[in-house]
């Protein structure tokens, strides 16, 4: 399977993509 990481301004997340996004931790675990 060949895949193209290139910059896309046109693929919509899905509704599990967009969750994942919302329940994601953030912020700098090696700065503190």
């Amino acid at each position: 399977m060949k895949m193209d990481l290139r910059s896309d301004t046109v693929t919509k997340p899905t509704q599990g993509m967009l969750e994942a996004m919302m329940s994601a931790s953030v912020g700098d675990d090696v700065y503190k």
